[in-house]
């Protein structure tokens, strides 16, 4: 039969455990791995965020994965993110089959379907620009712009979702 550690004695293995693996990784692992997730959070943002804080949003992300290895999930701001960014895509691709649809309406029609989708078009600008300032936010402070973001997110799919409707 198995011995059952005691709680205690379970404990202590995971600090060891933990401590090992930190003791593994050198200053210069760290360094490296921090600056790789500095470069794809600058990445996601087209390049056009503040260096200094995406450093320090990486720092903080490759410290708690190496303090708490069982919790390298994504943050709720970085799941947020990720779905923001799949809906943009998922609406990228709608929008460009409208364009299309335009494209090939008759010239009348075609004028208005131009028009909407200017107005379209711009809503998707709020959108990313509402994403943009996410990405710039540490993660304590993001939580102000989610209503915001998702406010812009819903207005640019009910806005296609009309758009579509009509246009059938």
């Amino acid at each position: 039969m198995p011995a059952v550690k005691s709680p205690s004695k379970t404990a202590s293995a995971n600090q060891s455990a933990i401590s090992r693996q930190e003791a593994s990784i050198t200053p210069e692992q760290r360094y490296q791995m921090i600056a790789e997730a500095a470069y794809f959070r600058a990445e996601r943002q087209g390049f056009r965020g503040n260096p200094a804080q995406d450093w320090l949003d990486a720092e903080a992300e490759i410290d708690r994965i190496l303090h708490h290895p069982g919790k390298a999930g994504l943050s709720p701001k970085q799941a947020f993110q990720q779905k923001l960014e799949a809906q943009l895509r998922e609406l990228d691709t709608a929008f460009d089959e409208l364009k299309l649809q335009a494209s090939l309406a008759k010239a009348d029609l075609r004028t208005e379907f131009e028009k909407q989708l200017e107005v379209l078009a711009a809503k998707r600008t709020t959108a990313q620009t509402k994403l943009g300032e996410l990405s710039r936010r540490t993660e304590g402070a993001w939580e102000d712009l989610k209503g915001g973001a998702e406010k812009a997110w819903d207005d640019m799919r009910q806005t296609l979702s009309q758009i579509a409707t009509r246009f059938k």
